[in-house]
C-alpha cells in the first residue's frame, strides 16, 4: 500500500490532460468571441463597399448615356432599379454636389460609409442634382431641355 501512495506518475498525466484541455477550451472561446468581426463584419464591409461602388458606376453610366442621346428640344424620363440594400444596409445616392464636383456619392446613413464616383465631365454642360433613396420603390431620372 505504501508504494501506491508515493507513486505520482498518474497525477502528472491527469494534470497534463486537464491543463491541455483548459488551454484548448480557452483558445476556442477567444476564437468564438472574435469570429463575428472576422467572419461576418469584415466580409460585409467589403461587399457593401463594392455594391455601393457598382451602384454609383451604374448611375454614372446611365447619366452619361442619357447625355449622349439628349434631344435638342424635348425631354427624357428614364426609370431604373437599384438594390434595396448594399450588404445589410440601406443607402442614399446623392447627386446634389455633381454640378460643381462632377461626383455622385453613395452614402450609407447608418454606418457612414461613403463611395464617390465621377460622372465623366458632363456636369459642366448639363446640371445634375437630386437624391435617391434605396428604400423607395420608384426611381426616375428626368431631363427637359425646354426649361
Amino acid at each position: 500500500m505504501r508504494g501506491i501512495r508515493e507513486n505520482e506518475e498518474g497525477v502528472s498525466l491527469v494534470l497534463e490532460y486537464v491543463l491541455f484541455s483548459l488551454i484548448c477550451v480557452g483558445f476556442f472561446m477567444i476564437i468564438a468571441m472574435n469570429s463575428d468581426a472576422v467572419f461576418i463584419q469584415n466580409p460585409n464591409n467589403v461587399v457593401m463597399e463594392r455594391e455601393m461602388s457598382d451602384v454609383g458606376n451604374m448611375m454614372s453610366t446611365m447619366i452619361t448615356d442619357m447625355y449622349l442621346i439628349l434631344p435638342d428640344n424635348g425631354y427624357i424620363d428614364t426609370e431604373y432599379r437599384i438594390p434595396q440594400r448594399a450588404g445589410r444596409e440601406e443607402y442614399v445616392i446623392d447627386a446634389d454636389i455633381a454640378y460643381s464636383d462632377q461626383i455622385i456619392e453613395v452614402i450609407s446613413p447608418s454606418s457612414g460609409k461613403k463611395v464617390r464616383v465621377t460622372i465623366g465631365g458632363i456636369a459642366t454642360t448639363m446640371p445634375i442634382n437630386g437624391t435617391a433613396f434605396s428604400s423607395s420603390t420608384d426611381h426616375k431620372i428626368s431631363y427637359d431641355s425646354r426649361k
